[in-house]
């Protein structure tokens, strides 16, 4: 039997095909579900890790039309009050007002755009005046909502083991949305143990990680009610997976299998797809989402935000923020101690952990990722995320790889 599958191709392979466009890039919509009840504004969703997202960062982005996953990192209690003071949130305003006994900043209406309102201007900081006016170039150029649930509440979302019973149990009644997370879930003891736990939960659920077209098709014939799945294997920037175990399901060549799969069953666009790992910029957002996928799940882009979990460090003159595997040494530890009902059949680290650039607030980082993935679809000929499904991607040869870059000038 000849092992060997197809060729395998990750988002710098390929590149987006330009096609017909009938709209500007910013009539583009970018709104999506993440399952068949939670409806996003924009394709982001945050990375259940303990760097990456807690409660503020949660409810920055879901104030900015996102959703986020609070990490299991931590004791069930604290990630039960993580989720809790996302929901707590009392009202969702479409303006963001920042105050302090010292200070006022706030945008107001003003016919039909917005105003920025700064009173005792000497103690406000430039930095929250730099994320206030990208709030308001946000607002104005594209139509933001917040995630909120039926009742007017954010929604959040909370990450599981599939084996943790306990903390299912007090999640489902919190959380919006559980995401099972496993860096292998297309595996005997997992889908036995969710096919039991899905049809009792009162949260939606999503069902990964996987990377193989068999891995969904087995899924979805034996648990209940998956609401979607977390697609890719080791393609994470702080993920070793693939360079310790020699095994790996790049995000993009899984989505696609994911989506034959789905297509195959009739249920694409029904049982969406979030893709997860590898995601560098905007530009690879948009070749997941033309792929198949109908959210992307973000790490590095997001780990370097105000609003993330990890602190600020300055070394040098410059800031930065912690960002580490939730398979590395350290994030084990850490979990080991936090919860005596965490455990582990692997004995090796399948992640690393390192600094990154501090890249401002979230709303300056959201802007840039709503006005890229804007351009992108719109030269795919795509006024939104469903019409992308049927745009095209080609794969570029290595001199392609080059000519597409700024070349042959002194820089």
């Amino acid at each position: 039997m000849n092992p060997f599958t197809e060729k395998i191709l990750v988002f710098d392979d390929v590149v987006i095909i330009p096609g017909l466009s009938r709209v500007e890039p910013n009539q583009v919509d970018l709104s999506t579900s993440l399952t068949e009840r939670i409806k996003l504004c924009i394709p982001v969703v945050s990375s259940p890790m303990d760097m990456v997202t807690e409660a503020e960062l949660a409810i920055k982005l879901a104030k900015l039309g996102g959703l986020g996953v609070i990490h299991r990192n931590i004791s069930v209690e604290e990630q039960v009050d993580q989720v809790r003071k996302v929901k707590n949130v009392d009202k969702v305003y479409l303006t963001e007002e920042y105050e302090d006994p010292g200070r006022i900043v706030r945008l107001e209406e003003a016919g039909s755009g917005y105003r920025l309102i700064v009173e005792k201007p000497r103690n406000v900081l430039l930095e929250e005046i730099s994320e206030i006016s990208a709030y308001l170039r946000l607002i104005s150029g594209y139509p933001i909502k917040p995630t909120i649930d039926e009742n007017g509440r954010l929604m959040v979302g909370a990450a599981i083991s599939p084996f943790d019973v306990q903390r299912i149990e007090k999640l489902s009644k919190k959380a919006d949305v559980l995401v099972v997370d496993v860096a292998h879930a297309h595996n005997e003891n997992v889908i036995s143990s969710l096919a039991k736990i899905a049809p009792t939960l009162e949260s939606d659920l999503i069902v990964g990680n996987i990377g193989t077209k068999q891995a969904a098709l087995d899924i979805i014939s034996r648990v209940e009610h998956v609401s979607g799945l977390r697609v890719g294997v080791s393609s994470g920037s702080i993920c070793s997976t693939g360079e310790v175990t020699g095994a790996a399901a790049p995000t993009l060549w899984a989505v696609m299998q994911v989506r034959e799969a789905l297509e195959e069953l009739g249920l694409h666009g029904k049982i969406p797809i979030l893709a997860d790992g590898g995601i560098r910029s905007p530009s690879d957002i948009a070749k997941s989402l033309i792929s198949g996928a109908s959210a992307t799940m973000l790490g590095r882009l997001l780990a370097g935000a105000k609003e993330s979990a990890s602190p600020i460090i300055s070394i040098g003159g410059r800031n930065y923020k912690l960002y580490r595997g939730m398979a590395s040494s350290s994030a084990v530890r850490k979990r080991y101690a936090s919860d005596r009902y965490s455990g582990t059949v692997k004995r090796i680290p399948e992640g690393v952990e390192a600094l990154v650039d501090y890249t401002g607030s979230l709303t300056e980082i959201i802007e840039r990722i709503v006005n890229t993935l804007q351009a992108s679809l719109g030269y795919a000929g795509a006024s939104s995320i469903r019409e992308s499904w049927n745009a095209k991607l080609g794969v570029l040869s290595e001199s392609a790889k080059k000519e597409i870059k700024p070349h042959d000038l002194v820089l």
